[in-house]
């Protein structure tokens, strides 16, 4: 036993400490930094330009946000509503903030804060340290943020804002820490508050985990983060965890299914075969054999490994696998990312390893990108547009129009509601909502 305790505490102290030159890189690499991100918003902009000029209250923002929120009748302790069983408090503060401000613009203010944390995620990646490479910090926004691993359009509403907080989150997990000690507590709360938005907060605990196992550096913050998450966990209502999926066959062949075809492949292809399988194993396999000298990077490597395995687990280990009877693209977002993002760090690495042909290698990566980013958004329109909600302006303006109209005075009141995306519409209730008023109209807009 001894033994076994002092060979523990030989491997923890001899762990590496997480450096990655942070300040240098950036101050070496200020334009490129720039120039990507500029890069990634204008075609982000584009791209989904039809939806972006024509904002709606898609999914759930219609049901779960607007419709709560309308009329700014709500206090401040409201954001701790959580009618799916777990709290989500940062989408809940947007929909109460942006509450206050006048209807005709309540859906672009939703889109407008959706697109700011998405750009927020992607800069934060940027700016991790991660990537030097000039040729790879470039391209890295528009790989994440615009190739086959997520459907752009589709995370940019303000419900789809949970999954997007957890990815923010564990990206800046992987940020170096700091010197400042009032910036590390920043984030350190930074990150306590993101841990309250949804499920998918739990993956804070493998990585924490595994970080801990792996660096040293950054212990007593991620210890405190775990315990956040535990909180988080038992403050959830309803439970869904089904930790017996773990030992059903047909779970742990899709899950393995779902990686090889969605994550690995990117959606690509829909059927797992050996050769698949051998095509995979012949692109890691060599790649870390070259790199095997690169510690810190086999590290970072297994980190990402981790998250993209577990990443799955809230779907499949839970009730919600039963409720879906499917895999949608918000529950593939963080394996993806993270697949991407490993792909992007093995290539920086053997770029900066080749130093005689970086050059060369680095603009053959760029071209070979660009061509994938077209044919993959050439082949998957679904990825950028989702179908216009024609009836959102004039639903604002009857809304507007019912405002001016002082129904309060009377003891009156409208309901007005508009189509929405599948099941969930806009519904706003306009004058008098108390008991005994009169309801002098109602209208609906296809």
């Amino acid at each position: 036993m001894k033994n076994i305790v002092s060979a523990l505490r030989s491997f923890i102290r001899g762990r590496e400490i997480y450096e990655l030159n942070l300040n240098q890189m950036v101050s070496e690499n200020k334009v490129v930094l720039v120039l990507g991100l500029v890069l990634y918003i204008i075609v982000m902009l584009a791209r989904s330009w039809e939806n972006f000029s024509q904002p709606g209250f898609y999914v759930e923002d219609s049901a779960h946000y607007f419709n709560f929120y309308y009329g700014n009748i709500r206090s401040l302790g409201e954001i701790f509503q959580h009618p799916n069983g777990y709290y989500n408090i940062y989408n809940n503060l947007v929909a109460y903030l942006v509450a206050k401000v006048d209807i005709l613009f309540q859906p672009f203010f939703y889109q407008l804060v959706s697109i700011i944390l998405c750009v927020l995620t992607i800069a934060a990646f940027s700016f991790s340290g991660l990537i030097r490479s000039r040729y790879i910090l470039f391209v890295s926004p528009l790989v994440l943020g615009l190739s086959g691993l997520n459907h752009l359009y589709y995370y940019i509403t303000l419900t789809f804002q949970m999954y997007v907080v957890i990815l923010l989150l564990l990206i800046i997990l992987l940020w170096q820490r700091s010197s400042s000690l009032v910036f590390n507590i920043f984030c350190f709360l930074l990150s306590s508050l993101f841990i309250w938005s949804g499920p998918y907060s739990v993956l804070v605990v493998p990585f924490c985990l595994t970080f801990i196992v792996l660096f040293k550096g950054k212990d007593y913050v991620l210890f405190g983060l775990l315990i956040v998450t535990l909180a988080y966990t038992f403050s959830v209502t309803n439970s869904t965890i089904m930790l017996e999926n773990l030992f059903k066959p047909h779970v742990l062949l899709l899950w393995g299914r779902t990686l090889v075809t969605h994550v690995f492949f990117l959606g690509f292809k829909d059927s797992v075969n050996v050769e698949k399988l051998l095509l995979i194993g012949a692109i890691l396999i060599p790649l870390f054999v070259y790199l095997r000298k690169e510690k810190l990077y086999l590290k970072t490597a297994l980190l990402f490994g981790v998250i993209i395995v577990s990443s799955f687990a809230p779907l499949f280990l839970s009730k919600k696998y039963i409720l879906y009877k499917s895999i949608f693209p918000c529950h593939l977002l963080f394996a993806q990312f993270f697949w991407v993002a490993f792909l992007l760090y093995s290539a920086d690495k053997i770029i900066l390893k080749q130093r005689r042909y970086h050059h060369s290698l680095g603009t053959g990566l760029i071209l070979v990108i660009t061509v994938f980013i077209v044919f993959d958004n050439y082949l998957n329109s679904d990825k950028f547009k989702l179908p216009i909600l024609t009836s959102t302006p004039h639903f604002l303006s009857a809304v507007k129009e019912a405002e001016q109209m002082h129904l309060e005075e009377k003891r009156q009141l409208v309901i007005i509601s508009t189509k929405g995306t599948g099941p969930f519409k806009a519904v706003a209730i306009v004058g008098d909502t108390s008991e005994g008023a009169e309801l002098i109209r109602r209208e609906h807009f296809h």
